[in-house]
């Protein structure tokens, strides 16, 4: 019996998941300090260890963690052939994934970082809101189903959304010139952030709050869709939400029911990975309920 396959296969596994876990058990530690103290949570007593929910986010983030570049490596090239019009040679490709090409790529590193920083952010902030509209919202409202919201809610996403959104603004990035080289180096900022903006912490960087999105600002975001949960739509920068009408954070109120307005939805990676195939038993997207 030829074993080589499997232990190829296996020992993929484990080389993604060296690289993955570690991250996973450093932000577990971080929260875990943090969740201590009282004085410092969105909702007092509650420890991200003892979520309901905890099984489903640990179930998407092994998965996704596995399968996720499968996923989004076919989107990517996609989405490069419907931007040129064509697939092109492969060395055209290649060149396009580990180069970019665009009018930035002339600008120094640091340039471009600033670059990718705002611009992508920008992006995110707009591709967000259409997945809180009719059409795709059934696979975004996998991410809002916790009952209760913290840093491992980062990891609940339904594949389409995970293929759909990075994968889109990865190649304009590229196409406007970004190396790639200053996406890998940002990667870890950008857990740090989704992990932060969702645990349960009562911090609102005072009038920094108009600027940089806060782990109160987006757990408003997770509310109900008629108190907040059709807000607060970017991912760094809540002033996309300040200048586009979309900022909802009232004064020295914390946000305290979470979830879809669906009392039937589904708990489990599995159910939840087939119910946007079910339409007729979709929760109402945000868009369609009047915004308080």
């Amino acid at each position: 019996m030829n074993l080589e396959p499997i232990t190829s296969f296996l020992a993929k596994v484990v080389e993604t998941y060296s690289h993955q876990l570690p991250v996973f058990i450093g932000l577990a530690l971080l929260f875990t300090v943090f969740a201590i103290f009282d004085s410092q949570a969105s909702k007092p007593g509650k420890v991200w260890w003892r979520n309901p929910g905890l099984f489903t986010d640990i179930s998407y983030a092994l998965i996704h963690g596995l399968v996720g570049p499968y996923l989004r490596l076919p989107a990517i090239i996609i989405m490069f052939i419907l931007l040129h019009g064509r697939i092109g040679s492969g060395s055209e490709a290649v060149d396009f994934f580990y180069n970019g090409r665009g009018p930035l790529s002339g600008l120094p590193f640091w340039g471009q970082v600033v670059v990718q920083l705002v611009v992508s952010d920008f992006l995110l902030y707009w591709l967000h809101r259409i997945f809180h509209g009719a059409t795709l919202w059934r696979y975004h409202a996998i991410h809002h189903s916790g009952k209760e919201v913290d840093w491992t809610t980062t990891y609940r996403f339904h594949p389409i959304n995970i293929a759909l959104q990075p994968a889109l603004v990865y190649v304009i990035m590229l196409a406007l010139g970004i190396s790639p080289e200053v996406m890998i180096i940002l990667l870890p900022l950008d857990t740090l952030t989704a992990a932060w903006v969702h645990s349960n912490l009562n911090w609102t960087l005072g009038p920094l709050k108009y600027v940089i999105a806060t782990p109160v600002f987006h757990r408003w975001h997770h509310t109900q869709p008629d108190e907040g949960g059709n807000s607060n739509f970017a991912p760094t920068f809540s002033l996309w939400d300040w200048l586009f009408g979309t900022f909802y954070m009232p004064e020295a109120k914390q946000p305290e029911v979470f979830g879809t307005d669906d009392p039937h939805f589904p708990e489990g990676y599995f159910k939840q990975l087939i119910y946007p195939l079910k339409p007729k038993e979709r929760a109402a997207a945000p868009s369609e309920v009047e915004n308080r």
